[in-house]
């Protein structure tokens, strides 16, 4: 069996990932460099705004620092044959000649931008995203901060889906979210969620080596594809000023209903 991964070069793709190189089996990588993980304070807005967003991103980054330590994609993929790609170039003729020269059995993907042809024209029918959401209900950008903006943190998890060209709205694989406490913010749910994509991945190799194939289940719904220019600074003071990071102890608290996701479950 030979592996293909498409990633991003944040911590928490390459995070994911050590669970396919972990295997043993042989793999090859696509890796796309993605943008700084601190993005730049915007200038055209408030102070108010400004603290929120630097608050936001600072403490995103020392919370998955600690979990996911710090992990170079040089390092982590030293030992297999890689492409090194930006979002201009993942699309591109050289990709699809990687792909068809390796010839991948399964493909796994987390981080990258879109699939799209010619890359997309020639991954197998086991070709998996690994989306940081739940779809159909969050789809596309930031979909685990926008669960919490909505007041629905036990929606923020991690939806196994085949690839498509729509964002996120493949045939389904598996899906799961973390355990939830009182004292968890927005950052705690956001890495639990992704150190359960890893867990679980682990397994859905494991189930693929003994049955040789995956079943997949339709999504029944188009749900909502939030886009990378919906998130504006102001949505933050939700998060912050009206509940002080603390949204999931008001839903714990039965504050915020109680309706949960109805998950697809490959086990």
């Amino acid at each position: 069996m030979k592996i293909l991964i498409i990633t991003g070069t944040h911590a928490r793709h390459l995070f994911v990932h050590e669970a396919v190189l972990e295997t043993g089996v042989e793999c090859a990588a696509i890796i796309m460099d993605r943008e700084d993980v601190l993005p730049s304070t915007p200038t055209d807005i408030n102070e108010h705004d400004k603290t929120n967003f630097e608050r936001h991103f600072r403490e995103r980054y020392e919370i998955e620092s600690t979990v996911y330590g710090n992990i170079n994609p040089e390092l982590l993929f030293d030992n297999i044959t890689t492409l090194r790609c930006t979002p201009e170039s993942l699309n591109s003729e050289d990709s699809k000649r990687f792909v068809k020269k390796f010839k991948p059995d399964l493909v796994f993907i987390l981080g990258p931008d879109l699939i799209k042809d010619p890359l997309l024209s020639v991954l197998p029918n086991d070709c998996v995203n690994m989306h940081l959401g739940l779809s159909p209900w969050y789809r596309g950008s930031a979909t685990l901060f926008w669960p919490f903006y909505f007041l629905q943190p036990q929606f923020a998890g991690v939806t196994f889906h085949q690839i498509t060209p729509e964002a996120d709205a493949g045939r389904v694989l598996h899906q799961c979210v973390p355990d939830l406490h009182p004292e968890d913010g927005i950052h705690d749910v956001g890495a639990k969620a992704v150190v359960k994509a890893k867990s679980e991945l682990k397994k859905l190799l494991a189930a693929y080596t003994d049955l040789k194939k995956w079943n997949y289940k339709d999504q029944l719904s188009s749900g909502k594809l939030f886009l990378t220019r919906d998130f504006k600074p102001a949505h933050l003071r939700v998060i912050y000023d009206s509940f002080d990071n603390k949204i999931v102890h008001s839903y714990l608290n039965g504050e915020l209903g109680n309706r949960k996701p109805k998950l697809i479950s490959f086990f």
